[in-house]
């Protein structure tokens, strides 16, 4: 229990000279949307985590060992808090599809196809384009050292509003017709 008591003093005491780095870290990232005290406690975290692990035969400074702890505590904890947008993996492949043919088509007419062409080429009305086109403002990739961005909810792609111009019947392959009516027998069976 002495042990106990002794280790207690010593972070104590550590944790209130390192006050102001854990501050000062903390207030680089106050852009990032989240309260400056959340920011803070995180960082003491980060505090106590580098006083536990630090090994001064290594010969790094404590204060470089902490800063370290500190600022990655943070960022783990951002980067945790804020929820990522999920784009479904077949608008990420038609978006390539959209990139590869726009590429082509800059090289072989010199010119940007306009956004007529984009959904003509791919059966898509003008409305479904923008919205695709807007899901790769959603996923760019932004520095937590940056101020922070405002969206709007129109910045985000409308997953509803991506329609194909002329409807077609659901086709399946004959042995997918098979499949399904053999499961449905059993699914009645059951």
């Amino acid at each position: 229990m002495a042990v106990e008591t002794n280790i207690q003093k010593i972070t104590d005491a550590q944790i209130t000279e390192y006050q102001p780095l854990v501050k000062s870290i903390a207030c680089k990232f106050k852009n990032s949307g989240e309260p400056l005290e959340d920011l803070e406690q995180v960082g003491y975290i980060g505090l106590i985590n580098a006083i536990n692990l630090y090994n001064q035969n290594r010969g790094i400074k404590f204060i470089s060992y902490a800063t370290w702890l500190i600022s990655g505590e943070i960022r783990h904890y951002i980067r945790d808090k804020h929820q990522l947008i999920k784009i479904p993996s077949w608008m990420l492949k038609l978006n390539k599809k959209i990139d590869e043919f726009i590429i082509s088509y800059k090289k072989e007419n010199n010119k940007f196809p306009s956004l007529s062409e984009i959904s003509e080429k791919f059966n898509l009305t003008e409305e479904g384009v923008k919205e695709i086109l807007k899901a790769r403002e959603a996923v760019q990739i932004v520095s937590l050292d940056q101020e922070q961005r405002k969206y709007s909810s129109d910045s985000y792609p409308n997953i509803e509003k991506i329609r194909s111009k002329n409807y077609e019947t659901f086709k399946l392959p004959m042995e997918d017709i098979i499949t399904l009516k053999t499961a449905f027998s059993k699914l009645k069976k059951l």
